[in-house]
This record gives structure tokens, sequence and C-alpha cells, in this order.
């Protein structure tokens, strides 16, 4: 910049003078044009040169906006279109991206809790068995320096447990009985309470608010005696803040465990188990240094190195999660992060098919603006600052749209919640997850607004004046290309979205009506105390069956469709070991379930041997032990071979735990006397419903005899059953939404290119018509290029499909084989929805008047 002595020169210093006059009406009180020239400084010049520029740039920006909503308003169709096309979209991928934000903050809510695992131990047959023996983790702690804290813990989950405070009873799940570490390993903050010892006392207990609220109302809870199931008694002595996102621990009531010490035994495996390092290592370093603690304090028995005793072939059993990756990336069973990470990547598909959609429609402006830029350019526009206008054009268009989908997300919202379980918000996780979720927001906008006008501004800004002025307007075979490229990419997502459900569809249906082994209609799930499922059981069962409408009465530890997994155990058989699963039940439970029996006998009250001695084993079993008829052998339990169980039946194989899991091998004994007690489960009562109310009030009239003070809770098998289907359920409804917007999407697109493509041929089917051409011929000719992009958009679906879904289905231990058909279904279907958009708009434009077409010419 030349200096301000040099700049400007007389003629344009008067002339700039002038102008900071008009400016600046301060200079017009000067009495001489001197005044002025004293005042252009340098710095003065470039702070009134940056207020012009600022100036015209607000000028501008203002007239292209104007031009933007003016061309909004002229095409409110289009516009309508695309808008609505883009907000709908977006709302879906916000909603899902708000689910995924929500999925990968668990265990966020304290940075120290990276420097905390899970201390596990994997079986011998390779099932994760996350407890482990109780006296693991103060035997690490003891020998590891890097051990800073231990914890062991068992939770309830959402088995509810009867909480009583004088006269106030409350059934409330997520209940933890813990020993006194749990506080030094999980930074729980107490609203109420001493951190320091709130924890330290026998029988202490932890609440939240919530549940404070229901057992004292707005009173202080400090110091007063809860009891569990009116029997052991817990003082408060603090209330717990909710975590501030979630944890894989789900905290209502922290209880001091009174039996820890008389269960500290190595054979006691029902603790969970956590340690907190002082600094964070890897698993594998982790886990090296607590096999090797785990055998040379525990194991070992002789000379033998731990070196010496892997190579052996002797693997390590002890395995470590580190407790934010728990939830979404345990080392063993099934994560819920999969089934998140699909509906994302499905709902990023919808965004996408979205804003092609939008460029699409863009594309087909272009045509109708084409004098427009032709005479922006006549009269001195470059092509940048058309290329800027445009963009800006597409910019107030998807940011309509993300204003609409934050609207439409909240108002759909409360629905995904319900339908997932959930309590999702905008800002559910305060201050820090609002900042995320801004970036994330404005980085989905930037996209779209790329990808929906970046290539037809160009082909905009890129025409020629002259051949503009004259008519001669076309986006050139590139354009074409790219806009049926378009074509062929949404419908090749619609595609999949339709094959998808299908597919879905077709599992869920094979799940559903699936013979599972067993009848749990007309099966009543009753929840009952130890002392009535173990001691008092028969006195029970007695008056149940006096009862009108009740057939059958029985129990069991493991209840079909419970979340409550079975206990495995290693078993002896012709000096071979087997892991089974161990099940106890009494005498009717098959009879009760109307499972049948494929050799042998079941339990009856006719063989007395069966309440100590003898056992029935299911069909995977009996694969298992490699016999063809087990019936009349002899099994027992690893930790007392002394004594044996004798198998006197092979049971039809029945679903447990849903189609996700095999059935797997079990043996189901009746007594408890001897080598291992297993308890809880629950009753299960067969009733006539025939008159099913007044079973089930006899039914709740009796139960104040047999557990006074403790409410009936019942639930049909059936039912709780069903509820395992529940998370393919839910991610089936949200597909056949995806499913629905995307073919909307892509019929729009497709619309959108015939309106272009009839614009364009609108002389040429006047010419036709005039030489005799019929109206089905036309709209056969104008039909048939569509068509071919559609059947590409089949070719392209299928294989990418048929790889995805067939990697989905092998989460099923029992799943369906994809057919030939379901995609034949899915390519008719997407050819009638095309030919139905093409055909009315090619039949609109054959029924025209060929004598307006040509006039023009």
């Amino acid at each position: 910049m030349r200096s301000a002595r040099s700049f400007p020169a007389n003629g344009n210093r008067l002339s700039y003078c002038s102008k900071m006059n008009r400016l600046h009406p301060e200079m017009n009180k000067r009495s001489d044009r001197g005044s002025c020239k004293r005042l252009i400084t340098r710095d003065s010049l470039i702070r009134h040169l940056f207020y012009i520029i600022a100036a015209n740039t607000y000028a501008m920006f203002r007239n292209y906006c104007k031009i933007a909503f003016r061309n909004l308003m002229r095409n409110k169709f289009t516009a309508m279109v695309n808008i609505g096309g883009l907000a709908v979209s977006l709302a879906s991928f916000l909603i899902i991206l708000l689910y995924l934000n929500f999925e990968l903050s668990y265990d966020r809510w304290d940075p120290s809790l990276k420097n905390v695992y899970r201390v596990s131990q994997q079986t011998e047959n390779n099932y994760a068995n996350n407890p482990a023996p109780a006296p693991l983790a103060p035997l690490l702690a003891d020998h590891l320096p890097e051990v800073k804290a231990y914890t062991r813990i068992i939770p309830s989950g959402n088995h509810e447990l009867l909480i009583s405070y004088n006269n106030t009873k409350i059934y409330q799940k997520d209940i933890l009985m813990a020993d006194s570490g749990f506080l030094d390993v999980f930074p729980y903050k107490l609203l109420a309470g001493n951190a320091t010892n709130a924890f330290r006392e026998p029988s202490s207990a932890l609440i939240t608010r919530e549940v404070s609220e229901k057992l004292f109302g707005k009173t202080d809870p400090i110091g007063k005696i809860i009891k569990v199931y009116n029997q052991l008694p817990f003082t408060v002595t603090g209330i717990i803040a909710a975590p501030a996102t979630p944890s894989h621990i789900s905290a209502a009531i922290i209880l001091r465990d009174p039996f820890m010490a008389q269960n500290s035994g190595w054979s006691n495996i029902s603790y969970i188990s956590y340690i907190r390092l002082r600094e964070p290592v890897t698993n594998a370093s982790l886990e090296e240094k607590i096999n090797r603690t785990f055998y040379d304090h525990h194991l070992k028995t002789g000379t033998e190195s731990y070196e010496a005793y892997v190579k052996a072939g002797h693997a390590p059993s002890l395995m470590t999660d580190v407790v934010p990756d728990i939830h979404n990336h345990p080392r063993f069973g099934n994560s819920p992060f999969k089934t998140t990470l699909i509906l994302f990547g499905l709902a990023g598909l919808l965004l996408l098919s979205g804003a092609l959609n939008s460029s699409n429609l863009s594309l087909v402006k272009t045509l109708k603006r084409s004098r427009e830029a032709g005479v922006r350019k006549v009269m001195g526009s470059s092509r940048t600052q058309i290329l800027l206008q445009f963009m800006l054009e597409v910019s107030i268009q998807c940011g309509i749209s993300l204003l609409l989908a934050l609207g439409l997300s909240l108002l759909l919202l409360p629905l995904f919640n319900q339908v997932f379980g959930l309590s999702l918000s905008f800002s559910f996780s305060g201050q820090l997850y609002s900042y995320t979720m801004i970036a994330q927001c404005a980085a989905a906008l930037i996209a779209i607004i790329l990808i929906s006008g970046l290539y037809p501004a160009i082909v905009f800004a890129r025409q020629g004046a002259v051949n503009v002025m004259k008519g001669h307007f076309s986006t050139g075979t590139t354009g074409k290309r790219f806009s049926h490229s378009l074509i062929v990419a949404q419908f090749t997502v619609s595609v999949f979205f339709i094959v998808s459900v299908l597919v879905m569809a077709h599992q869920m249906n094979f799940m559903k009506h699936r013979d599972i082994g067993f009848n749990p209609a007309q099966v009543l799930q009753i929840e009952a105390m130890q002392p009535t499922r173990e001691n008092n059981f028969e006195q029970t069962r007695a008056k149940l069956l006096r009862i009108p409408g009740v057939q059958l009465v029985s129990k069991t530890t493991a209840v079909p469709g419970s979340e409550v997994d079975t206990s495995f155990h290693t078993f002896h058989y012709a000096g071979s070991s087997r892991m089974f699963s161990s099940v106890r039940v009494s005498t009717d439970f098959f009879a009760t379930l109307g499972i049948s029996v494929l050799t042998g006998r079941m339990f009856s009250d006719a063989h007395p041997e069966d309440q100590n001695n003898t056992a029935v084993i299911n069909e995977s079993a009996a694969k298992s032990l490699g016999v063809n008829d087990p019936v009349g052998s002899q099994i027992s339990y690893a930790s007392c071979d002394s004594v044996p169980y004798q198998i006197v039946g092979v049971v039809k194989d029945f679903q447990v735990q849903g189609f996700d899991s095999y059935v797997r091998p079990t043996l189901y004994s009746i007594s408890n006397a001897h080598c291992t007690y297993q308890s809880g489960g629950a009753l299960l009562v067969k009733v006539n419903t025939a008159n099913l109310d007044k079973t089930l009030a006899a039914i709740t009239q009796l139960w104040d005899t047999v557990e006074p003070g403790f409410p009936l809770r019942y639930s049909f098998l059936d039912d709780n059953f069903q509820q395992l289907f529940s998370s393919y359920t839910r991610v089936q409804y949200i597909i056949h939404v995806f499913t629905v917007i995307s073919v909307f999407i892509s019929v729009m697109g497709l619309l959108a290119l015939t309106v272009y493509m009839t614009e364009q041929r609108t002389r040429e089917i006047g010419i036709r018509k005039v030489l005799g051409a019929s109206v089905g011929g036309i709209v056969a000719l104008l039909s048939k290029d569509f068509l071919r992009l559609v059947i590409l958009s089949v070719l392209i679906a299928t294989p990418v499909a048929w790889y995805l879904l067939e990697r989905w289905l092998r989460d099923f231990a029992y799943r369906v084989q994809i057919s030939w058909y379901l995609f034949a279904v899915a390519g008719v279907g997407a050819l009638l929805i095309a030919f139905a958009t093409v055909g009315l708009q090619a039949f609109r434009a054959a029924r025209a008047n060929p004598a307006h077409s040509l006039k023009a010419e």
C-alpha cells in the first residue's frame, strides 16, 4: 500500500474526501478541503477502507438474501419438498445422534473411572463369568502395589426387593450389596452424610434422593433404619448423588453386605470384583500380573513356575475390563453398542439420501434460472459471485431445514424414549454435552450444504452468458450423469431399507412362531420369598392347588424368559468333565410347562428317590455326553464325586434366554440337601383362563396368609418371554420408519429429475405427437431411462444388503436363511414406485397440447 502522503492523487483525493463526508458528516464542519486531507493518515485510511468494505459486503449479503427468499417464494412447491425432505432426514439423524452420544457417555461421570477395572473369571467352556471368587480382590490388593483399593458387589438388577420403613413399604430394583471399599473404588458424591465413614460401619445404607422421598418424604433420612424384606435392618448413613452420565452399575440403594465375612470362601463366586489402580494400564499388562499373582498365591501346589504352568496348556482364567468400556466394549457377552452403530449408520444413509435429493432439486433449479445467471454475467458478475449467491441460497434452505429438524426432534423424542425405554434430552448431561451436540449439528449442516449445493452451484456459475441468453442452457453430459447417479444412490438406499425390513420381519416372524420347546400360555410366574420356595413349598403348593382354576404348581431356579442366567458347574461323567447349567426344580416343573420327554421319565412323586439322587438332563446335555441313551448312567458334581446322580430322563431342548443364544446343556435336579446349594427363581402356576379374574383374586387373597406383609407380585410367562424380543422389535420399528422416509425422499428426487427431463424434451414430445406418436409410446420413451436407473440401484443394493444382513443374522443362534425372493420383492417394489412416479409425470407431458410446446420454437 502506498503512503498516505502520496495517495490518493488530487482528483481521487477529492472523490475520496466526498465519500468520507458522506460517511462522516462531522467533516462537513471543516472550513476547507485541507481539513479532509489532514485527516488522511495511514491508520485512518485503513479504518475508512474497512468501513467501506464492510458496508459493501453487508449490502451484497443483504441483496443475496433477498434474492434467495424471493426464489424460495417463487418456487414454493420445490422449496417445500427440498426443505421438508431435509428436515425429516435431519430430525431422524439428530435423534439417533443423541442416542449415540448417550451410549458413548456411559461411565464418563468421573475421570478417575479410567483407573477402575472389573476382574472376571473365564470358565473352561469359554463362558464369560462376571463374578470372581470372593477372596480374589483382597488377594490382588495384598500382593500388587498397583492396586489402591478394591470392592465386591452383588447387584439385584431389575429384580425388586421389598424395602420398608415403619409402615411404608416399596419394591425397589437396582439394589447393590457391597463391602466397605465401595466408595473408595466408585467416587459417588454424597448429598448428605460423610463420605469418609458413611460406608465403614456394618449394615450401612446409602440411598438416592428419589428413594429417600419414597420412604421418608421430605424429612432427613440420616440415622433412620430401613429393613429388607421386613427382616434385615440397615442404617441410612448417606444420600448419594446420581451420576452425571449413565453407568453400567445402576444403584438406587447401596447396602453394606452383612454376610461378607462368612461368604468369603474361594468357592463363593457370587460377587463381582473391582479394583482401583494408582495409574491406568493396558488390559494385557494387568491381566498378566493378576494371573501370575493368582497362580503364585492360590493355584500353585508345587514348585512349577507360572511360565511352565501356562506352557503346559493351562490358559490364564482372569480377565479385566476397564470400567468406561464395560457397557459398549465388554470382553465377553453382547453389547448394545452394535445396535446403536447400526441405527446411526442407517440414519446417516437417510441423511445422505435427503442431501442427494436436495442436490437433485438444486440442479433442476439451475435450469429454471439459467437466464438469471446470463443476465448477471452480462452485468459484470463473476463466477465466484454467482457461485457464492447460489451457495448462500442453499445454506439458507439447509438452515431452515435444521431449525425444523430440531423442532421435529423435540416432538418425536418422547416417542423415541418410550419405544427404547430411555429418558433422552438435548441437555441431559450439561454444558459439555450441549457444546458437543452444537458442534455435531454444525458439522452435519456444513456437510449437507456442500453435498446439496456445491455441484449445482458450479454448474450454475459456469454457464456461458451468450449461450444462456440464446436459450441454449444445459447441464451437459457430466451434469446428466451426476443427476442420474444421485437417483441411483437414492434408490440404492431405499432398496437396502426395503430388503432390511423384509429380512427383519422374516426373522422376527420365525422367532415368534418357532417351537420354543414348552408352552408358556396360562402360566403365572409368582415372586416368592426363599422360605416359601424352600421349606414351605409343599404347603404352599397344596394351598394353591385347592383354588379353582389352578392346575399345576412348581418351582425353578431358572425361569424361562427371565434375565437371571443359570448357574454353571463342572460335572464328571464316565471319567470325563463337562460344563453344564445346573437348575433346581420341583416334581411338576416339566408338566407345568408342557415339556416333552425324549427318553426315560420325568420326576415323579411316585419315585421318592427323585428328591435326592436322580437327575434329568436336556437334549443338548445328552449330545454333549456323546452317548445314545444316557438313562441309567451316573453323573456327579466335580466338587463332590462321592454323591452321584442317576440320570432318569432326557427332555426336549427348550428356550430359556431367547433365540440369540443356543440352548445350553443343562442338568435338572430337585434336592439342595447335598453338594451344592441353589436358590432364587420363582413359583410357576398353571391356571385355567376360563375364570381367570376369580382365580387371580383367590391367589391374591391366599398370598396374604402365605407371606403376610408381602404383596403378591406375578406376571404371565408368555409376556415375560416376549420381552426377550423387545430390543429387536425396537430396531425393526425404527427401520420401518426409516424405510418410509427413504422411499419418500427417493420419490421426490425422481420426480425432480423427471420434471427436469420432460422440460428439456418438451419440443421433442410435441414433434413426436405431431408425427403420430401415441401417449403410451411417449410414456414408455420417457420412463425407460429412469427404470434402467432403478434396476441398476437394485443390482448395487442386493450384494451390499445381503452381506450386511447376513452379518446381522449371525447374532442369532436360530435364524432364517436369506432368500432370493426377498430381494425380488424389494426390486419389484422399487420398480413399481419408480414407474408410478415417472409414469404420472410422463403421462401429463404426453397429454399436453403440442401446439403450445411448438409455438415457442
